[in-house]
């Protein structure tokens, strides 16, 4: 079971979802083109769940439901833009 999950909720804005996704994420391989673009498409027409957890280190979950967790924080978009 997950112990804290940080889910991204589906009114995020793009800048915020990209700088999420610049900081806590790394890539190795093959990336597609506007891959990123894409998911934050999908979890704006709610079609996805995406979320953050430390199980998943430099990673970020994508699913069809929500894991189980002991913890669930929402992140949404800050009104102040983020750095």
């Amino acid at each position: 079971m997950i112990k804290d999950l940080y889910l991204l909720h589906h009114t995020i804005k793009w800048k915020t979802f990209k700088i999420l996704q610049e900081k806590l994420t790394k890539d190795s391989g093959p990336v597609p083109v506007n891959g990123d673009k894409v998911l934050w498409r999908m979890l704006k027409d709610k079609k996805i769940y995406c979320y953050f957890c430390q199980e998943m280190k430099w990673d970020m979950g994508v699913g069809l439901e929500i894991p189980k967790c002991k913890k669930l924080i929402i992140i949404k978009s800050h009104k102040k833009p983020l750095k």
